[in-house]
């Protein structure tokens, strides 16, 4: 899952970027599920908005997992749109039918990364509930806009046995210097 602590962090861009550069690789496609459903700048982007998605899935059992995903024009690049929006979107998140979803996108022929673009951590309660189905986690970090108690809060969140990686996003730093 990739994430943010506050919105504007650039977490969609991230996401996108790594599964493209994930896609590249000829062992294994990847699905980018849209999962940031108050946004979902992904289903918008690509013109999904009437398409499917993660949400009608969770909320109606007639659709199947296999149904939403969308073949791209890049080689090993699929999407799942978020669907229509939900007022439930925690409940479904954390509902018994989410790891049966999660089994199903996840793919049984070939290796599959599923990579999710979540909202951000303190914006929504449904990107927790994400978070905690997830087995790795990457926090987008602004340089010079997200705030530490930000991040820590956003980390105290987040459940101790998942791998959790932080991404330093937009720094303006010049590349000779050495700053950790």
């Amino acid at each position: 899952m990739v994430t943010s602590a506050v919105p504007g962090e650039g977490k969609t861009f991230t996401a996108v970027n790594l599964a493209l550069g994930l896609a590249r690789e000829p062992d294994f496609e990847v699905l980018l599920v849209d999962g940031d459903v108050p946004k979902s700048d992904i289903t918008r982007i690509l013109g999904l908005e009437d398409s499917p998605g993660i949400m009608d899935v969770l909320a109606d059992e007639r659709h199947k997992p296999a149904d939403i995903i969308v073949r791209t024009d890049v080689p090993n690049l699929l999407v799942a749109p978020a669907g229509k929006r939900h007022p439930l979107t925690s409940d479904l998140f954390g509902g018994r039918r989410m790891e049966y979803v999660l089994a199903e996108l996840g793919g049984h022929d070939r290796q599959r990364l599923v990579i999710f673009d979540s909202a951000p951590l303190l914006a929504t309660s449904e990107s927790q509930v994400l978070a905690s189905h997830m087995g790795q986690i990457i926090l987008v970090v602004s340089a010079g806009h997200t705030r530490r108690h930000e991040v820590a809060t956003a980390l105290e969140g987040l459940n101790d046995s998942q791998y959790v990686g932080l991404i330093l996003n937009m720094s303006r730093l010049p590349a000779i210097e050495n700053h950790y």
